[in-house]
């Protein structure tokens, strides 16, 4: 085949319909028997954290529930539907890429558990083995490891009916267990008792399968994710099948680039950026090439660089009308290679 995708998580089923929608040959394996398996689990309290859970070239999201918080269970359903057009393969657990003969590899395994190397660490519950139910930790002293949104959340669930809730990041050094007790370690304070300890310590990309030959396709967010499949299948599409890059014309002007840059500064995901190539009287503007470009002005969400010839010329990190407007008018009298 020509193409190989691993994972129908979010990102192997986008990936999976650009493919479909290019006219390729392509197969998405998945090692569970349905799509999504990571959202069947995840988050426990069955509550996501952002609205903005839409894929590309997919039914938008809101006719699956229209809350700001949607319910994880909206977003399984979601992507049930994404997947059924597509071709994947369920049931089908890879160990070795190689063995299915494929010219292009993409890993979209997603994420795993993260546990951190603190001694004792092993007493503690985990995100995906804590109890769910409140009442379990009425009258209790809770210690949560952890500073991010999994951590957020279940402080948030049970802090209704814990006697008391700490919520602490890497300053935890050691945890003992004493008889029915938890005794944590914690830098700056001592030592402190708790009735139960929580690790939720968020998520890890699974390496696993890594090849150097293969492609990575991941993002910390649903956003993050299509924004990133659309930006390797352009990039394979550019590479292996000769199709041009997606581009617009603009007036090679400093008002004009300034005014366009001033307002897509705030709409490129991270690791992702715009590239503005000018060409005589006009200018060629590239969406949300890999960062790794560097012709013309790299336009990130913090900053402009301008290249000529891969060398770096100068920067702008004020991503406002005026300051940019200044800024391409001095950039604009420097020869820029096209």
């Amino acid at each position: 085949m020509e193409y190989l995708v691993v994972g129908a998580g979010p990102a192997g089923l986008q990936m999976g319909r650009f493919l479909q929608l290019a006219g390729r040959d392509y197969v998405v394996v998945e090692e569970g028997p349905e799509a999504a398996g990571f959202f069947r689990r995840f988050p426990r309290h069955r509550v996501l954290s952002t609205d903005d859970n839409s894929l590309f070239n997919g039914p938008p999201f809101s006719r699956y529930s229209k809350r700001s918080f949607p319910g994880a269970d909206d977003l399984v359903r979601y992507l049930e539907d994404f997947a059924r057009p597509l071709n994947i393969r369920y049931n089908t657990p890879v160990t070795d890429v190689s063995r299915f003969g494929a010219r292009h590899v993409i890993i979209a395994t997603g994420l795993k558990q993260h546990l951190p190397s603190i001694p004792g660490i092993e007493h503690a519950a985990t995100y995906a083995s804590a109890d769910t139910d409140p009442t379990e930790y009425a009258g209790k002293r809770v210690l949560i490891i952890g500073r991010g949104r999994s951590a957020f959340e279940t402080a948030d669930h049970i802090s209704g009916t814990a006697r008391l809730t700490h919520t602490v990041g890497r300053s935890v050094q050691r945890i003992a267990r004493d008889g029915n007790e938890f005794v944590a370690t914690i830098d700056g304070t001592g030592e402190l008792r708790y009735d139960k300890v929580i690790a939720c310590t968020g998520f890890r990309r699974d390496t696993a399968l890594d090849d150097p030959a293969a492609h990575v396709l991941t993002g910390d967010s649903i956003k993050a994710i299509r924004h990133a499949a659309r930006a390797l299948h352009r990039t394979l599409e550019a590479e292996h099948h000769g199709v041009p890059w997606p581009h617009r014309r603009l007036r090679n002007r400093p008002d004009a680039l300034a005014a366009t840059i001033a307002t897509r500064a705030g709409e490129i995901p991270d690791g992702l950026a715009d590239v503005v190539v000018p060409q005589g009287q006009h200018a060629l503007l590239y969406d949300e090439m890999p960062t790794t470009e560097r012709n013309g002005f790299v336009v990130t969400s913090t900053q402009v660089r301008h290249y000529r010839r891969n060398e770096l010329i100068a920067v702008e990190r004020r991503l406002h009308r005026k300051p940019l407007e200044r800024f391409f008018s001095q950039q604009l009298a420097v020869p820029c290679i096209a």
